[in-house]
């Protein structure tokens, strides 16, 4: 499978390697790339070449990236260097650094151990980057627990903030009862004491208490009934508090803030992290939760410094969490001279908007103008939120309906959509109801299909053949609207997954029957012919499958099956037909004997390819690279077929030995081809045959000049290299030709020397790191003839002088027989002076002969030597001069 280099490897290797200040991956299976795919050597140095083609590219194209691909890149140089580039070395290297992370892991790990033996998840995956990636977070786990070291597992949450803005009073009424946390107004201080978990939800561990709104309403109710003093109003006010945050959902991260409080104040004084846990142990947190949780604050989770607080800030939070009623109470409870008058006059303000606001409501609720009514009473709730008689009010006034509703049915479902109520202020929640035979006339009159805030909703199991109505309410609070009404509908779904299927002689069918169905009808019309459709009947004893032995061999037919419904009532309903087509004909049957020839052509090879027609079924021939994965004669889904290869265009003949025959272009390189039967919905694999194709070169032009070839020869399409082999009697080479050059310079030139010499040239195709050669286009070039440089010496002393005749030939040859022959006055040849027999001259050496009885020395200058029969001399002769 191919990589995604920006999801596989940039963003788990790079992006990791980047952020720590572009540290290299210290195991190189990692840094390259590399998985159990590429252990074969080829496929190793595949993949280390592509992965530094990919840094090449960051290098030059990202400034993100690039000081990291330059480092990366130097690093490959150096391993180049050290022929580290091979799978052995890269496995012997990431032992010797596991090894080395091993030891470093080990050490820090126990340093752990000898402190706090927490550590939170972040703390895991720091560690196991500092590794370079050598171990993983579940290694590092593992290693974490043999040393005695827990990973707090899940994190703490720490609010940095109080879940409820009225929290900073808590510090000051806690602190005026001898309190630490606030569970303790409620449960009593030795409860608390005894133990509680706070990391999943306050819970004290004797009984499991929590901290419910039933629970703080009792212990409110029991300081309410005691007498009115300054330890009575703290009380009041921390359980007011806690109700809040009950009733929202959030006293225990209100609780986990003020045990985080207590710690990260120990700490901020610079007391030790154990003794930091032991304070907070000693009000009754669990032991390991205290460590947990002073580990995740000294990781980064501790919120920020408590909040102080005067006798106006309760007064002041209270407003800014919009909870006018709590801050009217808080006020109450003050001396006049320790509230600022601002702040009183604040709270005076809101309180006669709010009464305004209700006034107002009150009007348009008396005019009949009931969501005017509603927008008052929102106006007014958002200054008083926690005015809990306004907001049931709110929630008896009942919003306009929906728009009607629009129904879509499916196979056997339906869909109800409707447009939204057009209120304007609340919360507006949507039901939906079904009836048969009629419509509902309240909300909860019916069969509930959904409850949802959305404007849709999906019956999924909804009774066939009903008459169904649904109704739409809209609701906000405990209000709700008028229905809205859709018209009725039937459902009757209709059979899914009709298949058909001939084998020569008969059409089987099968479907799927939806619920409630009780019966079928199916029929059969031939196509084309206008006959009418004839009832076919049902398998014995199912609904879900035919078999049809009346049809006709290649006629083509045309089924329809029709669900039959039954309602409560005993109404038949036939619900909607599922068509289907079929041809008759015999199962597909695989080729067995398919063959290819290559056909010589002048542009470019061509394929003869013969297979004999099976009894069923159509043949198709598909061209892939490589052999299909399924074995001959195997039944193949259509889709997984259809992604192997390419389909072969081809045009089939009956060949002279009555088989089919086609041909088609051959390609270049590896070819395989594969016979595959197609039927009615099937594909079954027929033979295959494997070819290894280059085009053969044409128009191959040797000629000799003297001691050198010129080869020359047409290109095939497709091929752009050669291979040029030439040989002699006593030497030979071979040489890689590239297309451009050989026609840039109007061939090769060969120094052969005077030989015979046998030329072949064979076309190249490179695919996949391998390489093809096509037949090879052969000349023969004869051997030049040999040439004998002759000349006449007079050689020794007056009176005794000589006449020679000397021979060199530039090869060993068999000389013919010579004729020295005297010139004439005229400068023509004259008379035969004396015929010389045949003899051997051996290569670059002088042959003398004595000629001095036939040529005297004064007509040595003016004497020729010519061969006796020039037309069968065989050889170049030349006039040395001398």
């Amino acid at each position: 499978m191919p990589t995604d280099w920006e999801k596989d490897y940039k963003a788990t290797v790079l992006v990791p390697a980047r952020e720590a200040g572009n540290v290299l991956p210290e195991d190189l299976f990692v840094r390259y790339g590399i998985n159990g795919a590429h252990r074969d050597g080829e496929r190793f140095d595949a993949r280390v070449a592509e992965t530094v083609r990919y840094w090449k590219k960051l290098s030059i194209s990202t400034k993100l990236f690039k000081g990291l691909a330059d480092a990366l890149l130097a690093a490959h140089a150096t391993l180049a260097r050290e022929e580290a580039l091979n799978h052995a070395e890269f496995t012997r290297r990431r032992a010797a650094v596991r090894a080395g992370a091993a030891e470093r892991l080990d050490a820090w790990i126990a340093t752990v151990a000898a402190g706090i033996p927490y550590v939170t998840r972040a703390a895991v995956a720091h560690l196991a980057d500092l590794t370079g990636g050598l171990f993983t977070e579940d290694e590092v786990r593992a290693k974490l627990r043999e040393a005695g070291v827990r990973p707090i597992d899940p994190d703490w949450d720490v609010p940095a903030a109080p879940p409820v803005g009225n929290a900073v009073a808590l510090a000051t009424d806690l602190r005026l009862l001898g309190y630490r946390i606030s569970p303790q107004v409620v449960f009593g201080a030795e409860r608390v004491a005894a133990g509680f978990r706070l990391k999943d939800g306050f819970r004290l561990d004797g009984d499991g208490s929590r901290l419910t709104p039933d629970r703080i309403e009792e212990a409110k109710a029991a300081v309410a009934r005691r007498a009115r003093d300054s330890r009575q109003t703290a009380e009041t006010n921390v359980l007011t508090i806690l109700l809040t945050a009950a009733e929202g959902g959030t006293v225990d991260r209100l609780v986990r803030w003020e045990a985080a409080q207590i710690v990260h104040a120990a700490l901020a004084k610079g007391m030790p992290a154990q003794l930091a846990a032991d304070l907070a142990a000693g009000f009754g947190l669990d032991r390991t939760e205290a460590l947990e949780l002073t580990v995740t604050l000294l990781a980064g989770g501790a919120p920020a410094a408590p909040v102080t607080a005067d006798e106006n800030a309760p007064i002041v939070a209270a407003l800014a969490a919009r909870r006018l009623r709590e801050a009217q109470v808080l006020l109450a409870g003050l001396g006049e001279d320790t509230i600022e008058p601002d702040l009183r006059d604040r709270v005076r303000r809101l309180a006669a908007e709010v009464a305004r606001e209700v006034a107002d409501a009150d009007t348009a609720e008396r005019d009949g103008r009931t969501e005017l009514a509603a927008e008052r009473l929102t106006r007014a709730l958002a200054l008083a939120q926690d005015d809990t008689d306004l907001a049931a009010r709110l929630g008896r006034i009942a919003p306009p309906p929906p728009g009607l509703p629009r129904i879509a049915a499916g196979d056997a479902q339906v869909t109800v959509r409707w447009t939204a109520s057009p209120a304007t202020v609340g919360e507006i929640r949507y039901r939906v109801l079904r009836n048969a035979g009629r419509a509902a006339v309240g909300p909860d009159d019916g069969d509930l299909v959904a409850e949802t805030a959305a404007d849709t909703a999906t019956d999924p199991a909804p009774p066939v053949a009903e008459e169904l109505t649904y109704a739409v309410f809209a609701i906000r609070g405990t209000a709700v609207s008028a229905g809205a009404v859709a018209p009725p509908l039937t459902l009757l779904p209709p059979v899914t997954g009709l298949h058909l299927a001939a084998d020569g002689v008969r059409v089987t069918g099968s479907w799927t029957v939806p619920p409630g169905v009780v019966d079928v009808i199916v029929t059969r019309a031939q196509a084309g012919t206008g006959d009418r459709e004839l009832r076919i009947p049902a398998r014995p004893g199912a609904l879900t499958g035919f078999a049809d032995d009346e049809v006709v061999l290649g006629a083509a037919y045309d089924y329809r099956v029709v669900p039959v419904y039954l309602s409560r009532a005993g109404v038949r309903h036939e619900g909607p037909g599922t068509a289907g087509h079929v041809v008759v004909e015999r199962p597909p049957a695989p080729v067995t004997d398919l063959t290819a020839e290559i056909l010589p052509a002048a542009d470019r090879q061509r394929l003869r390819l013969c297979w004999t027609v099976p009894d069923g079924g159509r043949v198709e021939i598909r061209s892939a690279g490589t052999a299909p994965p399924w074995p001959s004669g195997t039944d193949v889904p259509e889709s997984a077929l259809d992604g192997y290869g390419d389909t072969v265009p081809v045009v089939p003949r009956t060949g002279p030995d009555g088989r089919a025959e086609a041909t088609i272009a051959a390609s270049q390189g590896r070819v395989v081809l594969t016979a595959v039967t197609r039927g009615q919905g099937r594909a079954v694999l027929g033979s295959t045959v494997s070819l290894e194709l280059s085009a053969m070169l044409t128009g191959l032009v040797v000629r000799r000049r003297w001691d050198t070839v010129r080869v020359n020869w047409l290109w095939p399409e497709g091929v752009q290299e050669a291979v040029l082999r030439w040989s002699t009697a006593t030497s030979g080479d071979e040489l890689i030709c590239n297309r451009r050059e050989v026609q840039d310079d109007g061939g090769v030139r060969l120094q052969v020397g005077p030989q015979a010499v046998t030329v072949a040239v064979y076309g190249l195709v490179r695919q996949r790191h391998r390489q093809f050669r096509s037949p090879p286009v052969v000349a023969e070039v004869p051997a030049r003839v040999p040439r004998v440089t002759w000349w006449l010496d007079v050689t020794g002393l007056p009176g005794f002088r000589r006449t020679l005749l000397r021979l060199r030939a530039d090869q060993f040859c068999e000389a013919p027989e010579l004729i020295l022959v005297a010139g004439a006055p005229d400068g023509s040849a004259g008379a035969e002076l004396v015929r010389l027999p045949a003899r051997r001259l051996p290569a670059d050496r002088v042959v003398e002969v004595d000629v001095s009885r036939s040529v005297a020395p004064d007509r040595a200058g003016v004497t020729t030597c010519v061969p006796a029969d020039p037309e069968t001399a065989g050889l170049l002769l030349i006039n040395g001069g001398r």
